[in-house]
């Protein structure tokens, strides 16, 4: 780790020892870190749960997209648009929505969506995104492939979803629809 980043977070060679071998083996045990690092397990614990609670470290519980990419389609959704707060709030609620992160640049909103269905995903894409005024552009990727694991959360009950352009996602989404 950069010293920049060591000083910004305020961590020393022991927590970036654990971090890296968390990272590299995120099912490592606290005993297996306690070895590799020289320390006792209950103190290796402790540093551990600190780095949770200041929220430098976590450990994410979803679906290996690298692993499953043959069957769920995961894609990557660039848009430039005049209200992307809004945008953030909607995508909150909408099942088909992993994640929305705002951008520097001229497309100032990504989203990760989701679904056993390009169908259903080029639908959703329709409903809030195409053919409304504050969003003049949209770029949809199908993301492909995956060099290292990537996991994400997944909202089960998409597949009770039948999106359609017009409606959404009918009366199971809990949807923020905005105004055009």
């Amino acid at each position: 780790m950069d010293d920049a980043i060591s000083e910004t977070f305020n961590l020393d060679e022991i927590d970036k020892n654990i971090i890296t071998l968390l990272q590299n083996q995120p099912n490592i045990t606290h005993s297996k870190i306690a070895k590799e690092i020289g320390r006792s397990q209950p103190a290796v614990g402790s540093r551990i749960h600190r780095l949770e609670e200041r929220g430098i470290v976590s450990a994410q519980f979803g679906i290996n997209f690298k692993s499953v990419s043959q069957s769920i389609h995961l894609v990557k959704i660039e848009l430039e648009t005049k209200k992307p707060d809004e945008l953030y709030k909607m995508s909150r609620n909408c099942p088909f929505i992993i994640n929305c992160m705002k951008l520097s640049g001229k497309n100032n909103i990504m989203l990760f969506l989701a679904s056993s269905s390009l169908k259903k995903i080029d639908a959703v894409v329709d409903y809030h995104f195409r053919n409304k005024s504050y969003i003049s552009f949209v770029r949809m990727d199908l993301i492909t492939d995956f060099v290292k694991d990537f996991i994400l959360p997944i909202d089960f009950q998409i597949d009770e979803h039948d999106p359609d352009k017009t409606s959404g996602c009918g009366e199971l989404c809990k949807v923020f629809t905005l105004e055009t």
